[in-house]
């Protein structure tokens, strides 16, 4: 559950989240007693969806600089994909 503070400040898990914050992954019946206590100051955020993003793992191989990106998505349909090589000196203006 993730929780917006609209007024005040909120201490939780020891950083102090003012007005506008959004507190992430709060249990569930943490989040609703807080919500219940808050006097409206403290509203729900409709569930997250997980992203894409979210599913990709990157993996760093041993060879100097290279890495390889494993992307969990059937999109693609490459299951795993090269990044480029870069030259350093191309990229400098």
């Amino acid at each position: 559950m993730d929780l917006h503070v609209k007024q005040f400040t909120v201490r939780y898990q020891g950083k102090d989240c003012g007005p506008g914050s959004i507190i992430y992954d709060v249990d569930q019946e943490l989040g609703e007693n807080l919500i219940a206590d808050s006097n409206g100051t403290i509203e729900a955020l409709p569930e997250r969806e997980v992203s894409a993003a979210s599913t990709t793992d990157v993996k760093v191989s041993a060879d100097i600089g290279a890495s390889t990106v494993a992307d969990t998505s059937t999109e693609t349909g490459d299951s795993t994909a090269t990044l480029p090589s870069v030259d350093p000196k191309k990229t400098v203006k």
